[in-house]
Parts: structure tokens; C-alpha cells; sequence
């Protein structure tokens, strides 16, 4: 329905990004598992990529509704933290593929 994505702040081409990115790095072998949950309660979802399915994640995208239709992303990299913060998705984004493909090139 588009007029919840609308509401919602968060499309599908978004969605299709991050999965992408991961098919990507699971392409190369840097990242072979990943989940996605979502806790429509607290207007929350976490898109989070492992090296391995019993390895702790290495980075969680993080998409949280703040406002009736304001949106905050986030993305934490295993022993750092929250590396970005942002209202805006394609900031957050480049963030996060920007670190995946440093995995892929071997920085």
C-alpha cells in the first residue's frame, strides 16, 4: 500500500538497497547471513549483517520512526558503535556501503 510507505518514510527501493548491498557482499563472501525485525510497537526495524549465522553481527542498519513522518537511520558497526546517524536514508546508506565494500576490496 503506498500510502503507508508514505507514512512510513521507508519504501521498498530502500528496502531492495540494503538487501542488494548485502547480496552483494554475500556474492564476494564477506557477509553470508543477515535478518531483518521489525517491532511495529516502537515504530522500529533492524536490517543487520553477520560474516556468519553464529558470529555476532558486524553491522546493523537501524530505520526508527521519531515522528509522525520523520525517520532517523542509523547504522553500528561491530566494535565501534553507531558510526552514522541520520534523517536522511542515502546518508545512511553510504555509510554502510561504504564500509561493505571496503570488506569486499580488502581495506
Amino acid at each position: 500500500n503506498p500510502n503507508i510507505q508514505a507514512h512510513a518514510g521507508f519504501t521498498n527501493a530502500q528496502f531492495r538497497a540494503l538487501d542488494n548491498l548485502y547480496c552483494r557482499a554475500a556474492a564476494h563472501k564477506v557477509l553470508r547471513y543477515r535478518t531483518v525485525n521489525c517491532n511495529f510497537e516502537e515504530k522500529v526495524a533492524y536490517y543487520t549483517y553477520y560474516v556468519h549465522e553464529k558470529h555476532s553481527p558486524l553491522f546493523q542498519f537501524v530505520i526508527r520512526q521519531v515522528g509522525p513522518s520523520t525517520m532517523m537511520y542509523e547504522v553500528y558497526k561491530c566494535g565501534k558503535g553507531r558510526i552514522k546517524k541520520s534523517g536522511v536514508f542515502e546518508r545512511a546508506f553510504e555509510c554502510l556501503q561504504a564500509e561493505i565494500e571496503g570488506l569486499i576490496s580488502g581495506d
